[in-house]
Parts: C-alpha cells; sequence; structure tokens
C-alpha cells in the first residue's frame, strides 16, 4: 500500500475520534461469509459487510499475509469506509498483479473491524470493545477446480513410535481443528499448532507417552468445509512407515 493510502487511512481514522473516546459495545460488523474466495483467473472477489447496529461504524479492512503468501498482494477497496446503521458496504479485494503461473491455492487472513464514533456524553473517556471479525481469504490458481472435500487428500504416516506426521501433498488448502483423535484407542492428541495445512506442507506431531505409533490405524480429524461450514469427522487411515 502507498505512503498516500496509509495517511489517508490514518486522516479518516482520527477524524472518526478512535484514538480518544469511543462507545461501549460491539460493534456490529458482520461480513456475508465466513470465508473469501478469490481466483487468480479473476484477479478480483468481493464481500458484503452489514452493520447490524443502529449507530454508524467507520470500517477499516487489513489483508493479513500468512507463510507463503507473501509474493501475492490483494488490496481491499475500500479499505476504511463509514457503514450507516443497519446498512450495507461491499468491500473488493483485488490482486494487485496477475499470477497466472501459480500452481497451488495461497492462504491470507482478513479483518473486518468497526470504529464507534465519538460521543458527547460525559467527559471521562470510555473505552470500547471493538471485535473484529477475522475470516481466511484463499487464493485459487487459474483453472483449478475446487475440491468439495480437500482432507481427503491428507495423509498420515509414521515417523517413529513416538511421532507421525500429517501431509498436504495437494494444491488445496484444507482447513481444520488443532485437536484429533487417535483410532482405535480413541486418545486426544495435538495435531496441529494452527487451524489450516497448506499445500505442500508436511507437519510432525508427537503423541502421548502411553500410545505407540505402531498401534494406532487412522486419526479422526474435525475439517471444515471450503466454503466455510463444518462438516462431519474424517478418519484418515495411516498410510505406514517412513521410509523416506
Amino acid at each position: 500500500m502507498s505512503s498516500i493510502l496509509h495517511a489517508v487511512r490514518a486522516a479518516l481514522l482520527i477524524c472518526w475520534g478512535v484514538s480518544i473516546s469511543w462507545l461501549a459495545g460491539a460493534t456490529g460488523l458482520k461480513p456475508d461469509s465466513t470465508i473469501v474466495q478469490l481466483s487468480a483467473s479473476d484477479g478480483q472477489a468481493q464481500m458484503a459487510v452489514t452493520n447490524t447496529e443502529a449507530l454508524p461504524m467507520l470500517m477499516n479492512v487489513v489483508v493479513m499475509d500468512l507463510p507463503g503468501s507473501e509474493s501475492l498482494t490483494v488490496m481491499p477497496l475500500p479499505s476504511v469506509a463509514r457503514v450507516e446503521g443497519n446498512g450495507r458496504q461491499i468491500v473488493r479485494f483485488v490482486l494487485t498483479e496477475s499470477a497466472p503461473d501459480i500452481k497451488k491455492q495461497y492462504l491470507k487472513r482478513v479483518s473486518f473491524e468497526g470504529i464507534p464514533p465519538k460521543t458527547s456524553g460525559p467527559k471521562e473517556a470510555v473505552l470500547a470493545v471493538n471485535v473484529r471479525q477475522i475470516i481466511p481469504l484463499v487464493i485459487s490458481p487459474p483453472g483449478l477446480v475446487q475440491e468439495a472435500e480437500p482432507w481427503t487428500q491428507l495423509a498420515i504416516v509414521r515417523k517413529s513410535e513416538s511421532a507421525m506426521e500429517l501431509r498436504n501433498d495437494s494444491p488445496f488448502v484444507v482447513r481444520l481443528r488443532t485437536q484429533a483423535e487417535l483410532l482405535p484407542m480413541n486418545t486426544p492428541v495435538q495435531l496441529l499448532v494452527d487451524t489450516y495445512v497448506l499445500p505442500g506442507e508436511h507437519i510432525a506431531f508427537e503423541l502421548p507417552r502411553d500410545v505407540m505409533a505402531s498401534a494406532v490405524t487412522a486419526v479422526r480429524i474435525s475439517p471444515a468445509s471450503p466454503w466455510g461450514y463444518s462438516v462431519n469427522p474424517y478418519e484418515i487411515h495411516v498410510a505406514g512407515n517412513e521410509t523416506r
């Protein structure tokens, strides 16, 4: 983002009275969907945001990089806008450069923050609790058809008797809960640190002390669909010993 855009954003925030006195309560900005899907062939996507409160809000939209996505820049337009009470605002997400050569999906996050205006009440400052809605933004390469159940392409192998590895050799981002369940013993395990597995990622995880990898036949995960809703748990059967 250019220095001019940064200056405009700062001026808008200052004029709205962000730094001094805010209205107590929730911000009330609600995106229409829980995920932004952006195809590189289109170069842009859009999301409608509703202000569910009666008062106007200043909407501040920020696109945040995740590891591996820094080479692609997505600009939210507008990044700062006034949304009237019970009003709606369309936000476009635009790739600043074409990306015809990418072969896999990339993951970023989008923060929608609503900032209430200053009030003309008592002189003492009142801090508001600004609620940020943070949702994923997935960038897909040209020609890639979204797999409806990308978690079925995950694999799990044994690394040792105390460790296993989750592998995503597909071109798709897979989102899931960080906790999983080892089968057949139904033992919980910390599978991930983050709630996603990027294309090409191989993530090792440690087993509980009382569980040996040779006894684990499958791992039950709780994935999320590419369109943001929860689905039934899925069992990944262990592929075998690590040979590489």
